[in-house]
């Protein structure tokens, strides 16, 4: 319409010239007449023009209001559960604020452990329980996702978090994408999404990154974070850790971390934050702490040990005084993060370490194993840890086994159980010949079994006052007491439940049955009096009065203002119950299953009294947190704790390296320079550039006629294969500025270029590819389909480079094996390079480098190349020598081998099969004729007219050989 409208404009200056001036000068009028038609067919085209762009304006105006509607439907939408997550008082004062903060500007949040983190979490993602958002959550593992869905269920939340795991199809992705919400995603499966654009990027709301110190710039969270960041300009990342001392070690690795997340605010809420010690302080439980004391034989088995240690440590730096480790004492020894520690600082340089050295190292973690058992371990199982080192071998390896303190260890732990007597084995008492009497065996009792008996009669006696309280004045219990036994893990669980239902002196008699008894013969040791007439089981002991007892989880669906009765508690080992107490829960806290598990029995079970029988940071402050949530109800916590012991050293120490983190994180944060381009909002962050940077796009040359510039060239592209993204390699290679291609291929790992196909390999993964012989297919597969194989060994970065010594092989294989079959392989595969490379950075570098100038592989073809299976039954069965022989014939493929092989007897059987037979086995009439021209043609050119050359060749020598002359093929009998 606007061409129409523009033409009689155009015409009419057309026609202007043909008049000439002298219609300008002769009929004046005539020209005013034009000009004022001329005047309105412009206005008139400038009304149509201003009309057509008024309607455009206005569409795109309508657009963008509902375009702004839907955003402050959203954001009012946002703010309404906001409001309603602050003002339902599920959170307390200080995690509200930590939501708050967080809503209103991206960070990274690191919090103490213990403080409530996964409650933050869970409010965070009720916030944007939303079909209309999109928000994915990765680093969360199965215990998260559970918990928070539980939390979300039981507050009647829709709709919930949906996980995206391998089980769901490819297909199905892009759907549960489209669907909105809140998704918990893997980050493999996110990354693979997002660069084949199966998740749209564009419409994710956010990205909520939990256990935000392990995002490293080589991880997939950090890869993930920059393709979102460089796609996506205006969404959120929220980012949430509980492990301050992971941002203490390397150089600015909190600077680091926050760049890889693309945040600038960093928020820290230690436990000695004024408004968390404020919150968990105005309703905070009340404690008993009772001091225990160890035994003489305990004391002084921990002495020795001690001193062991520390004499290990001086040693240690002695012969290695170039580590620089002056830190590492006792009180090293027994942190927490000892190992962790340990493997950063030995690792990089283990193959440079003597013999003795690794064996020191070896020796701390014993020890060290050997000094925290000792207040955990009954008298029996702690023996039976120290007999365990108690050996020639250890002797000889170990300096710190001939030691004095060495041999106090080792009498006193026997000590402890046997007494004075000195027990003999079954060797001696058949060697002597003659049985001794048996001896009454009363091994030492745990000095926290005693204590744990007093503490339950105390609340025994409480309860059942407050009963006779209650049935006084006709009052029902509002909720029936429990009592829960928090312990180190299941062991010390099972333990406990012995000790309260067998009695002590029973419990130890059989921990000696199930871990010394075995050593002696069964009439050596016989009980005390009182384990003979002890009962056996809970039942006979406790019998109860209303009936069986009820289940953890009936307990949990049952009314609350109904006593615990109902069902058994025969198969539950969590379980306790004794006559006239309060049900007893046991509770682990180190379960890997569920690291949930101390809050969800908080919550469900509402105990009244809390036995911390182990020590941990963790566990009392979730306690507290707790508490601070529900004051209606108050909890009183009994504390189990061996005074000046190194369980309170360890304990101690455990505080104040938290403390050290956060003061240091504090300090850090006073002293950052963060860009105002961090967050990734804009193009000026380096950050997202990809590779080296770009010229400019030139201007429109007038050389080229005006033209416009050639469009840029498309980025250089490598397929990865989908098992690859489990590795480091991928992400450095999309940072050099290489375009990602995902695809599921059989041959090769990477393909660069049409040519160059790239098998990459760890160095365990070699080891066993060349042991097993796996190695020698993949070879083959990438020669027979690639021009360039190439076969890239990396290093772990953290490692030595190297490949001599024990440190990556078995105790029953050699370095010369490995290099030998390597060898073999490079002899077999002469067109096969070897690329070595001590770390991913530098294979990403050599990729690159190899990638330039090269043409862009096809993914259809990556995917056609199909890796050759050979019948491995059928290997060892066939002589590898004549089997070798027939599959270098022309025609002969890897997968048509062994049918070839199952037909024929020998190679007369092989030259008497016509080409007709030959298709039939080989499948393909083109490797038939090429198999039986290479059999039957001739070496020479023929003379011309000369046909007798071509015939078949004479059956005489067949003849003449035999059939027992022929080379047999098989190494048994021919199969019928």
């Amino acid at each position: 319409m606007s061409d129409q409208v523009g033409d009689p404009p155009a015409a009419s200056d057309s026609e202007q010239p043909a008049s000439g001036p002298i219609s300008a000068a002769g009929t004046g009028q005539t020209e005013t007449n034009g000009a004022a038609g001329a005047a309105e067919a412009a206005a008139g085209a400038a009304e149509a023009e201003e009309g057509t762009e008024g309607a455009a304006k206005g569409g795109e105006t309508a657009e963008a209001a509902a375009a702004g509607a839907a955003a402050e439907a959203a954001a009012a939408a946002i703010s309404e559960r906001v409001q309603a997550t602050v003002t339902s008082g599920a959170l307390l004062s200080y995690e509200t604020q930590m939501l708050l903060e967080l809503l209103a500007e991206d960070g990274l949040l690191v919090s103490a452990r213990g403080l409530g983190l996964e409650r933050l979490v869970t409010a965070l993602v009720r916030v944007h329980c939303d079909p209309g958002q999109l928000v994915l959550v990765m680093g969360t593992g199965r215990p998260e996702e559970e918990y928070i869905v539980e939390r979300l269920a039981a507050d009647g939340v829709s709709p919930l978090p949906r996980t995206v795991t391998a089980d769901t199809s490819v297909s199905e992705r892009r759907q549960v994408y489209l669907q909105g919400g809140v998704l918990f995603v893997t980050s493999r499966i996110l990354v693979v999404d997002l660069l084949t654009e199966r998740c749209p990027a564009d419409l994710v709301t956010g990205l909520v990154v939990y256990r935000a110190h392990a995002v490293v710039e080589s991880a997939q969270e950090a890869f993930i974070l920059r393709l979102y960041r460089q796609k996506n300009k205006t969404g959120f990342i929220k980012a949430f850790s509980s492990s301050p001392l992971s941002f203490t070690s390397g150089f600015c690795q909190v600077q680091r971390v926050m760049r890889n997340l693309f945040v600038r605010n960093l928020y820290l809420w230690p436990r000695f934050h004024l408004q968390v010690n404020q919150t968990l302080k105005e309703c905070a439980p009340e404690v008993v702490e009772i001091r225990l004391k160890m035994t003489p034989l305990m004391m002084s088995i921990q002495t020795a040990l001690l001193d062991l240690i520390n004499i290990t440590c001086k040693e240690f730096r002695r012969l290695n005084p170039s580590l620089d480790w002056d830190s590492l004492t006792a009180e090293t020894v027994l942190s927490r993060s000892f190992h962790k520690v340990t493997r950063h600082r030995l690792d990089p340089v283990w193959n440079q370490l003597s013999a003795r050295t690794r064996q020191l190292a070896s020796d701390l973690r014993t020890l060290r194993s050997l000094l925290l058992a000792l207040p955990q371990l009954d008298s029996c199982s702690f023996y039976q840890l120290v007999a365990a080192q108690q050996t020639a071998e250890r002797a000889l390896n170990s300096g710190w086994a001939i030691l004095d303190a060495a041999e106090t260890v080792f009498v006193d732990a026997r000590r402890r159980v046997f007494g004075d007597v000195q027990p003999q084995a079954k060797r001696a008492v058949r060697a002597e010949g003659k049985r001794p009497q048996p001896k009454v065996l009363t091994p030492e009792e745990p000095p926290r079994w005693p204590a744990l008996s007093e503490v339950l009669s105390e609340i025994r006696a409480e309860v059942a006052a407050a009963a006779a309280a209650d049935e006084s004045q006709d009052l029902p219990p509002l909720w029936p007491d429990k009592v829960l036994i928090v312990a180190s893990d299941m062991a010390a669980c099972r333990r406990i439940r012995e000790f309260l239902t067998l009695g002590s002196e029973a419990a130890l008699w059989r921990r000696f049955q199930l871990t010394l008894a075995s050593r002696y013969d069964d009439d050596a040791f016989i009980p005390s009096a009182a384990v003979t007439t002890a009962p056996t089981t809970a039942q006979e002991k406790a019998p109860n009065k209303d009936g069986d007892q009820q289940t953890l989880t009936q307990m949990g669906n049952a009314d609350p203002k109904t006593s615990a009765g109902g069902g058994t508690a025969d198969d539950d080992e969590l379980l306790v119950s004794l006559p006239d107490s309060p049900l007893l829960l046991l509770l682990p806290t180190k379960d890997a299953n569920d690291p949930f598990q101390l809050q969800r029995s908080l919550h469900l079970y509402r105990p009244r009294y809390v036995v911390l029988y182990d020590l941990d940071v963790a566990v009392i402050r979730s306690i507290e947190v707790h508490q601070a949530a529900t004051p209606e109800r108050q909890l009183r916590v009994y504390t189990l704790l061996f005074s000046g012991t190194s369980e309170e050293q360890a304990y101690l120490t455990a505080l104040r390296t938290e403390k050290q983190a956060f003061e240091y994180l504090i300090s850090e944060k006073a002293s950052m320079v963060v860009p105002e381009e961090r967050e990734g909002r804009d193009d000026t962050n380096a950050d997202l550039e990809r590779g080296a940077a770009q010229p400019e796009p030139a201007a429109a040359s007038s050389r080229r006629g005006g033209a416009a510039p050639p469009p840029p060239a498309e980025p250089p592209r490598v397929i990865v294969d989908m098992r690859e993204f489990r590795s480091e390699l991928p992400s450095l290679l999309h940072r050099r500025g290489l375009e990602i291609v995902p695809a599921t291929i059989e041959v090769g790992d990477y393909i660069v270029t049409p040519e160059l196909c790239v098998e990459r390999k760890s160095v365990s993964d070699l080891i066993g590819s060349l042991m097993s012989g796996r190695l020698y297919g993949q070879a083959l597969a990438m020669s027979r389909h690639y021009r360039r194989p190439l076969l890239l060994i990396e290093f772990d970065q953290s490692k030595p480079f190297t490949l001599q010594g024990k440190y990556y092989l078995s105790s029953d294989m050699s370095s010369a094996q490995v290099v030998s079959r390597l060898q073999l392989l490079t002899l077999h595969f002469p067109r096969l390079r070897l690329m070595w490379c001590p770390s991913p950075y530098a294979s990403a570098e050599l990729l690159h480098q190899l990638k330039e100038g090269a043409g862009e592989p096809s993914l259809a073809e990556a995917r056609s190349a199909t890796a050759d299976r050979t019948d491995t039954l059928a290997e060892d069965r066939v002589n590898p020598q004549v089997r070798d022989f027939v599959s270098k014939l022309p025609g002969v493929r890897q997968k048509t081998l062994y049918a070839l092989l199952n037909k024929i007897d020998s190679l007369l059987d092989l030259l008497e099969m016509s080409e007709e037979a030959l298709s039939e086995v080989l499948g393909s009439p083109t490797d038939a004729s090429q198999l039986h021209q290479a059999l039957h043609g001739k070496l020479s050119a023929p003379a011309p007219g000369d046909t007798s050359a071509a015939k078949r060749p004479a059956t005489t020598t067949t003849a003449g050989r035999g059939r027992a002359a022929r080379p047999r093929f098989w190494r048994g009998k021919k199969k019928s």
